[in-house]
């Protein structure tokens, strides 16, 4: 008898090479997973990198010498994924760090040493402690709020990492620089401008100073001067010059006011701040927002070149509303030590207006007086060391408007300008304990498509390309049948 023998034709040795790579791709995929998920291999394909750590953050946790704790306090299966998501970035970074879900309702012993007084720490917050330090972070601190034109709270962006790394920073090294604000001249501090719990989630401390009553204290990491609406006297413009001769740190926003500032003004010369006293009118269109009727005098400024200080602002596509703003410049008699970095600037096409007198000073057209632009709106001066010339000594943060860190009547803070105020303040700072850490956007704008645009591309996706997969289809069918 005869044994059978199998013949192998095209189609059956096609199928089974075909059978065979699908079996080998589905084996390499399964080992693909297995070590991936062995490994922790993850990549962050979000636009603004929402579950990356920054480098300042990286530092952070490579310096760490001693356990941290991050509680979510939630009902597991209830926390919010992206939250979380990027929470546990710490964890995956650093050994020291460990992130986990605590039930208020059910772990109210481990909860205890959390809570002052009577108060209980609320659910949906995140706690961050170590041995001898904790801080408690609301769940709603962790995003960036605006309030849309409903009156409705609308999302913005994450601050995850500002939050937690803040924290971090705090509980580690139990240090909290304090910001001394300098009142009795009119001002209108940070503080009643709403900034005092962005800078205390920042991990900074804010107090008042009178400079006619004390001296600054030795503790001030920073001193801020915003809109005086009277001039400093003799003494107190002495007192500022002597701080930042000792290498302080100070913050000023400028008002316009018909009163002299010849003292403040002297102390900004001294330190190579030149003061040009009018309004920046700005005259390309494209940088007025039409919410304020074309109004000149409100608009979005251009980052100088080649500074560092905002460069997240502009990776977040953020632009700073401008208003009503003086001019800055440095000063003729330039100081080898001192280095005059412009910050914020107006386009070549703007103005300074001098005149805001006269009938025409509303006016866009040129009128006399008027000095052509750009102009300095921001501005800051750091001291060098000559000898190696490294950043050392006096720091000045110089803003043409204080109106710029006012809020909208309706709409409450303006995301970029406080941005932008918070990077100013680290900047000048740049003390251990504060964490540098932009909120990162969220913020998608809509895409408008009109009609004719919309029925071409609903055409093109439900008609075009399903009828030539169908097409080609047919094609490759008929033509293998005819083999």
């Amino acid at each position: 008898m005869k044994k059978p023998v199998f013949e192998f034709d095209f189609k059956t040795r096609h199928a089974g090479i075909s059978a065979l790579i699908t079996i080998a791709v589905l084996a390499a995929a399964v080992l693909i997973n297995l070590l991936a998920g062995e490994l922790n291999l993850q990549a962050d394909l979000t636009p603004r990198k929402l579950y990356s750590l920054t480098d300042e953050t990286l530092e952070l946790l490579d310096n760490l010498d001693e356990p941290i704790e991050i509680l979510a306090l939630y009902r597991p299966g209830t926390e919010p994924a992206n939250l979380m998501e990027a929470v546990e970035q710490y964890s995956r970074k650093s050994r020291l760090v460990t992130v986990s879900v605590v039930d208020p309702d059910r772990s109210p012993v481990v909860l205890a040493r959390f809570a002052e007084g009577e108060e209980t720490v609320p659910r949906g917050s995140f706690i961050v402690a170590a041995e001898k330090e904790f801080r408690v972070i609301a769940g709603m601190d962790l995003y960036s709020l605006s309030v849309g034109a409903q009156g409705q709270p609308q999302i913005l962006g994450q601050r995850v990492e500002q939050q937690i790394s803040a924290a971090i920073a705090y509980v580690t090294t139990g240090f909290t620089p304090v910001i001394y604000e300098i009142v009795g001249h009119g001002e209108t501090p940070l503080a009643s401008l709403g900034f005092s719990s962005t800078l205390e989630q920042a991990n900074y401390v804010l107090d008042e100073l009178s400079l006619l009553q004390s001296s600054i204290p030795e503790d001030a990491a920073l001193v801020t001067l915003i809109g005086p609406r009277a001039d400093l006297n003799r003494v107190e413009a002495e007192k500022l010059d002597a701080y930042l001769e000792s290498g302080g740190a100070v913050f000023v926003a400028l008002s316009l006011t018909s009163q002299p500032m010849d003292n403040l003004y002297e102390l900004l010369q001294k330190w190579d701040i030149a003061v040009r006293e009018g309004l920046v009118l700005e005259t390309r269109q494209n940088r007025l927002p039409a919410d304020f009727g074309g109004n000149p005098f409100i608009f979005f400024p251009f980052q100088a070149e080649g500074q560092e200080v905002l460069t997240s602002l502009a990776e977040s596509n953020l632009d700073p509303l401008i208003v009503a703003s003086m001019g800055l410049a440095p000063t003729d008699a330039r100081q080898r030590q001192l280095e005059y970095l412009p910050l914020l600037q107006s386009s070549p096409e703007s103005r300074l207006r001098t005149d805001l007198v006269s009938e025409q000073s509303g006016n866009q057209a040129v009128i006399p007086g008027d000095e052509p632009g750009p102009v300095d709106l921001a501005i800051a001066v750091k001291q060098r060391n000559l000898d190696n010339y490294a950043w050392e000594g006096a720091t000045i943060v110089a803003l043409g408007s204080s109106s710029t860190l006012q809020g909208m009547p309706n709409g409450g803070q303006i995301k970029p300008n406080v941005d932008m105020v918070m990077l100013l303040i680290n900047w000048a700072v740049g003390e251990e304990g504060t964490i540098n850490v932009d909120s990162k956007s969220t913020f998608r704008l809509p895409l408008n498509i009109g009609g004719l645009n919309s029925f071409l591309y609903a055409g093109l996706t439900m008609v075009i390309i399903p009828l030539a997969c169908i097409i080609a289809a047919l094609a490759v069918y008929f033509r293998r049948r005819h083999k």
